[in-house]
């Protein structure tokens, strides 16, 4: 069975409740999850930004999945990861890539509807 690091874009479908959202749902509910504590960060900012409660998305995020906390460890190799990131995809964030050392450190599949960031890595689901 995959277990999942939940990206910030599918928390937000699974908060919002949307048709996306319940893809979201059901891979949580089935799957052992995992979310990077950045993620979590930019969850609540996107909540504040739309007058929702963050400490709702937060006890949400928390108790459905597992943190992964920023060590130094992986903060080295994402910023070295950044820099090759960079040369393909000039858009691409310093979280996106933080995601993508944790999936590759601890054999985890990226749950994510960031088409543009992850199409053309292994082990990613885009949601639909």
């Amino acid at each position: 069975m995959p277990r999942y690091i939940i990206d910030s874009s599918a928390w937000i479908e699974y908060l919002d409740g949307s048709t996306k959202g319940a893809e979201v749902k059901e891979i949580i509910e089935k799957n052992e999850c995992f979310t990077s504590s950045l993620s979590i960060a930019e969850v609540t900012i996107k909540i504040l930004k739309s007058d929702m409660d963050p400490q709702d998305a937060y006890a949400t995020m928390t108790m459905l999945s597992r943190e992964l906390p920023v060590t130094s460890e992986i903060a080295y190799a994402a910023g070295r990861l950044y820099v090759e990131e960079r040369k393909r995809i000039k858009d691409i964030g310093i979280v996106d890539v933080f995601i993508m050392v944790h999936a590759k450190k601890n054999n985890l599949v990226i749950l994510t509807g960031d088409v543009n960031h992850f199409k053309e890595r292994k082990n990613v689901h885009l949601i639909k």
